[in-house]
């Protein structure tokens, strides 16, 4: 059958596996070599970690195109669709030149394995190549070590943080972890640290590697005061400053590594750098909706942590909270659920429509166990919605557990708009 759509050629990509247990990056490498000839950008950064590289992407992509760079960005997962992934100018790309580029990629990839994220990955190169940027800047999707974004050879990487996610890929422990996300890591090139009290691993393989490290709270700073916080640079507080930038709902750690980056690319203090902080958001972060619904694409325990200090700083104790709660299938529904609960009045159990999701009377389960406030159990986000509405108790429906449950929230919650 011709691949006429865009749609039709991520029908067809996600069917696609390996058959084999070689993930390296050796697989694809020549490929890659065939389809970009040489850099795509005059510079390019690399952002790994658990939690906050999308929005140390989105910081550092309005940051230099506020210069007036060409800028390109890529990051997944997407909320809505599959071009959000691949950005110009902060602009997702058209179906025809995803489409163009994944004809290219099939048309020269023979008898090699590739897989849905090395499709997008690679076509995401192949945009890039042809359009003359200044800077790119890429997240990777999983890990790091054999992440096809790992392919390029940064001029600056960022690892936001470390904590446990995807075990049965990267490891059991942080220190397994934190080794195989620093492989994005490049001998005599900057790698900004966005978390204090990275595991060793971090430590040993930046030196083992090279690596120019920018620790957060050693080469960089973050000072918290009650009207929001201050960004400092380097050791001496009076070399370089950023202050009145506001405590929001988007990671101020992220912000801080986008910050440093942005000053080792070689662009100068201005004015202008505190109120592009400020006013750079990212939907489905602690994103409140019709003043009604907080959704928040949290999807494991430290990222959960997080949205529960949010909701500690911006609503009262005693405010009626009703959850709707739906994850993938791999991940630790126990420590997810220890943070927010002390928040949350009535549970509402979902499962979005993706065949890795958890269902919801499993997840009903798990939850009944953990909670001791009622938990009900819907058939779908719609009617998990619907339920939580209906309810007049709650002051507040917070919806979180995965970027499907939260892409599917907004759109239900679009069609009430209407």
């Amino acid at each position: 059958m011709p691949l006429e759509s865009l749609d039709d050629w991520l029908k067809y990509i996600e069917t696609l596996r390996l058959n084999e247990d070689d993930f390296s990056l050796d697989r694809i490498r020549p490929l890659y070599e065939e389809l970009i000839k040489g850099k795509f950008a005059e510079n390019t950064v690399i952002i790994g970690g658990t939690n906050g590289k999308g929005t140390t992407v989105e910081f550092l992509q309005e940051l230099t195109l506020g210069q007036g760079l060409r800028v390109g960005s890529y990051t997944s997962p997407h909320l809505f669709n599959f071009n959000e992934r691949i950005r110009l100018n902060g602009n997702p790309v058209s179906d025809y030149q995803i489409i163009e580029a994944f004809k290219k990629i099939e048309k020269k990839r023979g008898s090699t394995h590739l897989t849905y994220f090395d499709f997008a990955t690679l076509s995401a190169f192949i945009i890039f190549s042809e359009a003359q940027l200044d800077v790119a800047i890429l997240e990777i999707g999983i890990g790091g070590r054999y992440d096809p974004v790992n392919l390029i050879d940064p001029d600056i990487s960022i690892l936001t943080n470390v904590d446990l996610d995807h075990q049965n890929w990267l490891g059991k422990t942080t220190e397994e972890i934190g080794k195989e996300k620093s492989a994005i890591f490049r001998e005599n090139k900057p790698a900004i640290l966005g978390q204090n009290n990275l595991p060793n691993s971090v430590h040993e393989e930046a030196k083992r590697i090279g690596a120019c490290v920018f620790e957060l709270g050693i080469d960089f700073k973050i000072e918290l005061s009650k009207t929001g916080w201050t960004y400092f640079l380097n050791r001496k507080r009076d070399e370089l400053i950023i202050d009145d930038l506001k405590e929001d709902h988007l990671s101020i750690e992220a912000a801080a590594c986008a910050l440093t980056a942005f000053f080792l690319l070689g662009k100068e203090n201005n004015s202008s750098l505190g109120n592009i902080i400020n006013s750079t958001n990212l939907k489905g972060r602690c994103d409140l909706v019709n003043d009604k619904f907080l959704l928040d694409v949290s999807h494991n325990p430290a990222s959960v942590l997080q949205l529960s200090r949010y909701i500690e700083r911006n609503y009262k104790k005693d405010h009626k909270i009703s959850a709707i709660f739906g994850v993938m299938q791999d991940k630790d529904v126990s420590e997810m659920v220890q943070s927010i609960k002390k928040h949350v009045t009535k549970w509402y159990a979902t499962s979005p429509d993706i065949e890795r999701s958890l269902s919801a009377i499993d997840l009903t389960g798990l939850l009944s166990e953990l909670v001791t406030e009622e938990v009900v159990p819907t058939k779908s986000i719609k009617e998990a919605i619907d339920g939580a509405l209906v309810e007049s108790e709650s002051e507040l429906v917070l919806i979180f557990g995965s970027f499907y449950t939260i892409s599917e929230a907004f759109r239900v919650i679009k069609k009430l708009e209407s």
